[in-house]
């Protein structure tokens, strides 16, 4: 064996060395189509060089001439690994495909299969001649080359110079450590190319210079690795990373590393082109590396504490085999957007209408606080699924048609008056819109907005009920006043029954007006306080001409209530169960008057939400119950036809609802519910009686 210098045989050594660690390095990435290119590349440019230390150190011609046709195997894969390997890194894995790498793989097979025959002698066109010689312990090649000799070293040089190319198109269109793992690679290429060239020109060494400048091409390399990490941050989407976006960029590749950021996303995050490389959790945190992976809405705090609101737009990123490399994320500020849905929710779901939505099917899908708290459905509106349970049943068939229209007339609003129960005022008048915006991406929904028109409606009762006094109940008896009043002027001596006729018209005009005065303040109520009903029911019976009627107190109990409209709901109970209930009325009903209370029994009872009068008298017929709080309804041929009336305006008024019941001895029977009677103050009152005059 030759005993041959150092310096080649150890510099081949360690290029072969350092490119069998290269390449064991980046066996780690051979799922990824640049990491099987450049271990291909390492792997060739490391036999190079360990062929090239064998073809010197061997000891006979025969073996020498193995070394050297062999070594055209990884002479040629090289140059064929590292176009592939450039256009890959580069970004230009769209010209890398099946088709293409065999098109490219032709002519080194040829080439290779060339050596092969021209050493067999079947040709000469690669060379036409080839002796070694040893001089002074250094083996030396001498060759005349053939015609396709030098076809193949434009090939090679052609491929280098492409790879070239685009290793230098991508430096100069690359930013951060991008633009550092172009420079790496374009010297690392470089420089086995200029040693050739030069070579080939003026041959300067007997050794392969080629070979032995893999030395300093897989040092490059290990660097790459190691600082600039080739292989860890690939140019993913890079070309669409825009530099002066406003929004933030963040790339991800499909390992969870960050892949690269732009400035805004830089200033957002505190971040730093250094951390290219690792964990997306590590640099971002766990939170954010969530809302990226899930694409959702992305919160970030600032310096200043005030929190940012981000909407994500994640998009997988592909290569030119449509295979993810990893994925793009757009952060879109909505800061604003959302400041405004707050006031928006904070402006609804304080406002005293009823908003809620509902799907194409009519179900709730959306219910506003103030909905859920009127409605009494506070404690979980997730789980109303329906407003049939709080609609009025005799509503229904409205609501229904009403939803239809607006299902089928989208472009216009559909409106309907409803009853809706409340959880503490019992059922409530609503002017009901809805609005269809089931095309509407945001909503998506029926909107329905129900005010409470209740009061309006009452009033407007109200106004109608003075009308018809003014126009019809006081024009009666004042017609009766003034045709009298006619008569006694036409007299020197006024006939009395004339002038007892002008008083009770008047009288009956005073009735009137004080009905309507009753009416129209029961409606309010001032401030409230605790009261007793045993207490109340004496003082009111104490107010009322009960003639002989009687009243029985069973049982009391304590609540709060405004005292005077209490007082006045009990006063036309009583009032009405003396006139209605009495035996006078029932036997006598032309002189009612002379038998007032006669024989009827009044009782006055708490229950557990109120409490109820009733007598023992005949009732109400079941045709007259319908109106029986209607203003002006009265079977009295001198009754007002207010009475009742006053006495369910003074329970709404309260909160209260007041209905009729037949009592148990065939009487009427008058409950009042939903009074907030006190746990502790029912008790069993003693019998108490009065016989008032």
């Amino acid at each position: 064996m030759s005993l041959l210098p150092s310096p080649y045989v150890g510099a081949l050594a360690f290029a072969a060395v350092v490119s069998a660690g290269v390449a064991s390095y980046g066996w780690r990435y051979r799922d990824e189509p640049s990491g099987r290119w450049f271990i291909a590349l390492t792997v060739s440019a490391g036999c190079w060089s360990l062929f090239e230390m064998l073809f010197l150190l061997a000891d006979s011609p025969g073996t020498r001439f193995l070394w050297f046709v062999l070594e055209s195997v990884p002479a040629e894969s090289s140059v064929f690994f590292t176009l592939l390997f450039a256009l890959e890194i580069a970004g230009y894995e769209r010209w890398v495909s099946r088709r293409t790498a065999a098109l490219l793989a032709v002519w080194p097979a040829l080439t290779i299969a060339g050596v092969a025959t021209n050493a067999l002698g079947v040709h000469a066109l690669l060379w036409e001649s080839l002796s070694f010689s040893t001089v002074g312990g250094i083996t030396a090649t001498e060759i005349a080359p053939g015609p396709l000799f030098w076809v193949d070293v434009v090939y090679s040089y052609v491929a280098i110079g492409a790879a070239l190319v685009v290793l230098g198109i991508h430096y100069l269109r690359s930013r951060q450590i991008y633009r550092k793992q172009a420079l790496v690679l374009f010297v690392a290429i470089l420089t086995p190319a200029v040693v050739g060239a030069v070579y080939l020109l003026r041959p300067f060494m007997p050794a392969n210079p080629i070979a032995v400048s893999f030395a300093a091409t897989s040092s490059l390399l290990a660097v790459g690795l190691s600082r600039y990490r080739i292989l860890d941050i690939s140019p993913i989407a890079r070309d669409l990373v825009i530099e002066r976006m406003a929004d933030p960029v963040v790339v991800v590749d499909r390992k969870g590393r960050l892949a690269d950021s732009n400035p805004s996303a830089r200033a957002l995050f505190d971040g730093s082109p250094s951390l290219l490389g690792s964990s997306v959790a590590d640099v971002f945190g766990a939170e954010t590396a969530s809302a990226l992976e899930s694409g959702g809405e992305l919160r970030v705090v600032d310096d200043n504490g005030e929190a940012r609101h981000f909407e994500v737009d994640r998009s997988a990123v592909t290569d030119g085999r449509d295979a993810v490399r990893g994925h793009l994320h757009i952060l879109h500020d909505i800061t604003e957007r959302r400041v405004r849905e707050r006031w928006f929710r904070a402006l609804t779901e304080n406002a005293s209408d009823l908003i809620f939505v509902l799907d194409a099917h009519g179900s709730v899908t959306y219910l506003s606080d103030s909905a859920a708290q009127t409605l009494g459905a506070d404690e979980d509106p997730s789980e109303v699924q329906s407003m049939k349970r709080f609609l009025h049943p005799d509503d229904e068939d409205a609501a229904v048609e009403t939803f239809r229209e607006s299902l089928e007339r989208p472009d216009e609003d559909a409106t309907a008056e409803l009853r809706f129960r409340s959880s503490t005022r019992g059922w409530r008048a609503f002017s009901v819109r809805c609005r269809n915006l089931l095309d509407d991406p945001v909503v998506g929904g029926v909107v329905v907005n129900a005010h409470d028109v209740t009061d309006r409606r009452k009033h407007e009762q109200q106004l109608e009920t003075f009308a018809n006094v003014v126009s019809h109940d006081l024009r009666n008896p004042l017609n009766v006043a003034e045709g009298y009043l006619e008569l006694v002027k036409e007299t020197d001596r006024p006939d009395p029954d004339h002038v007892e006729r002008i008083e009770a018209a008047h009288e009956r005009m005073g009735e009137i007006i004080a009905d309507v005065l009753a009416l129209a303040r029961g409606g309010t109520v001032d401030e409230r306080e605790t009261v007793s009903l045993d207490a109340a029911a004496a003082e009111a019976w104490a107010n009322v001409e009960t003639g002989t009627a009687t009243l029985d107190i069973e049982e009391s109990a304590s609540f709060d209530a405004d005292r005077t409209r209490l007082l006045q709901l009990l006063e036309n109970l009583f009032r009405n169960a003396v006139e209605h209930g009495s035996t006078g009325s029932r036997d006598s009903p032309d002189d009612a008057v002379e038998h007032v209370g006669d024989g009827v029994t009044v009782t006055v009872g708490a229950t557990p939400d109120g409490f109820f009068v009733e007598d023992d008298g005949p009732g109400v017929p079941p045709a007259d119950r319908p109106k029986l709080f209607e203003s002006g309804f009265t079977t009295a041929a001198d009754g007002t036809g207010f009475g009742l009336a006053i006495v369910q305006t003074i329970a709404d008024a309260h909160g209260w609802s007041i209905g009729y019941e037949d009592a148990t001895d065939a009487g009427a029977r008058f409950v009042v519910r939903g009074v907030e009677v006190a746990a502790d103050s029912a008790q069993e009152a003693g019998v108490a009686s009065s016989d008032d005059a």
